[in-house]
């Protein structure tokens, strides 16, 4: 597990309104009387409800993090460190022939196989392969 100053300050900021709600959830529960049938009886219920509920989904990103740091599961299977390249080294890909693939794109062209689209005209109603497009933008005219 490498710890990152990224995945740090992430963590600490996921924190941030954390602290912010649970603080605003005890001022709440503390001014009902610390029981929910006085946070109920002074109308704070519905408030309390909602913080709770803006308190998850702020310690969903959280968990994620969280879950993901410690178990390592944001890693890609075969990409480790090792293999990172170095400065100054080269990848290695097989390179790609662009006069090769010109000469094979003309020798299909040649024999028809490349952009040999027939239409047949019977099949259609009209001697037009396409439908003619609409005249005017927006409405309709009547």
């Amino acid at each position: 597990m490498t710890i990152s100053p990224g995945k740090v300050l992430g963590v600490i900021g996921g924190l941030i309104p954390l602290v912010w709600i649970g603080w605003l959830l005890r001022h709440f529960v503390g001014v009902g009387g610390g029981t929910a049938e006085g946070v109920a009886g002074i109308g704070l219920g519905p408030t309390v409800i909602g913080l709770s509920i803006v308190g998850l989904l702020f310690a969903l990103p959280l968990i994620i993090k969280l879950l993901r740091a410690t178990t390592g599961v944001d890693r890609v299977p075969g990409a480790s460190f090792e293999t990172k390249l170095k400065p100054g080294e080269v990848v290695v890909e097989p390179a790609f022939d662009a006069d090769a693939a010109f000469a094979n794109y003309m020798r299909k062209r040649e024999a028809g196989v490349v952009g040999n689209v027939s239409v047949n005209p019977a099949d259609h109603e009209s001697s037009e392969p396409f439908a003619p497009r609409p005249s005017g933008f927006g409405r309709k005219s009547v």
